[in-house]
């Protein structure tokens, strides 16, 4: 018996224009064909993260060098063949909007958002701080993908801290956006085991996965009318987390993790890459490793 089609919506994806957000990107898009969507880019860069030099590294690794130099070489061959696509390609393979907003609560914000009309906003690696007069918008939520179990590892750089505080595994919660960073009420977390011979960059664009899957299983939910059971977060256990600095990435060596390792960055980097392009993106890619400094990479000893 043939399954009945499954209803459509209109669906809002919010995410950051870095590597990162290219692989959440897709991974979400595949699963929303025959939904009408529409998806917004935040490009921001908080100023300490050229300040230190191991975040300095990070971003370097997950926007500058993928977003200026390699999407663009990719998007230049035309070929949308390969398994993940850059975001330039995933709006050609899917045939949605996708575009870069500085401040999604104000007015040309809110009014692109308004006239989309979403059903549901996704967000995920957005790093822009949804206020009321658009989490309100959609009348099935608004939800996000937050990269840490909450309530213990709300604000930033989640992964990091679990792996410097030695756990075993990294949560992701999704949950309602509320008023609140982080706060809103919990339908669920996913997990991955932490793999000290892999890196945190990879940790970092691994750990969306569990917490997507369970969006796509809220969503089914959603389409057949079944509202998700929401648990309230207890307060009395979060710990809020910034970006951290020079000391915690000393700590961070010293427990035997690497910030980024090669083999890592250039598996996820030919996901998106051409065959015919693999041997220069290789070798940008091992010139990048010269460039960072000993603390993220196991090459510099």
């Amino acid at each position: 018996m043939t399954a009945p089609p499954k209803k459509a919506l209109r669906i809002l994806v919010c995410t950051k224009r870095d590597l990162a957000g290219a692989m959440v990107l897709n991974q979400v898009l595949s699963h929303l064909v025959g939904d009408q969507v529409m998806v917004l880019l935040s490009d921001k860069t908080r100023p300490v993260e050229n300040a230190v030099p191991e975040l300095a590294e990070i971003k370097f690794l997950e926007r500058d060098l993928p977003i200026d130099t390699i999407f663009p070489l990719i998007d230049a061959t035309g070929d949308d063949t390969c398994h993940h696509a850059t975001f330039d390609g995933l709006a050609r393979r899917y045939g949605i909007p996708i575009q870069v907003v500085a401040d999604i609560n104000g007015e040309d914000g809110e009014s692109l958002v308004r006239a989309f009309a979403p059903d549901i906003i996704l967000s995920a690696r957005f790093s822009l701080i949804f206020k009321p007069n658009i989490f309100e918008i959609p009348p099935l939520g608004t939800y996000n993908v937050h990269p840490g179990a909450l309530p213990r590892y709300a604000g930033l750089f989640a992964p990091f801290r679990c792996m410097l505080e030695g756990g075993k595994r990294i949560g992701c919660t999704l949950h309602q956006v509320d008023r609140g960073i982080d706060t809103g009420p919990i339908a669920g977390i996913g997990w991955i085991d932490i793999n000290p011979a892999r890196s945190l960059l990879w940790h970092v664009t691994q750990t969306y996965r569990p917490g997507l899957e369970l969006f796509f299983q809220v969503l089914d939910g959603l389409r057949e009318g079944r509202q998700p059971a929401l648990t309230e977060q207890d307060r009395s256990q979060r710990v809020y987390g910034s970006l951290p600095g020079a000391d915690s990435f000393k700590d961070f060596a010293a427990k035997g993790f690497r910030i980024y390792d090669p083999a890592d960055y250039l598996e996820e980097l030919r996901s998106f890459v051409p065959e015919a392009l693999h041997a220069r993106i290789d070798h940008l890619a091992h010139t990048a490793a010269k460039g960072v400094g000993a603390s993220c990479c196991c090459g510099h000893a």
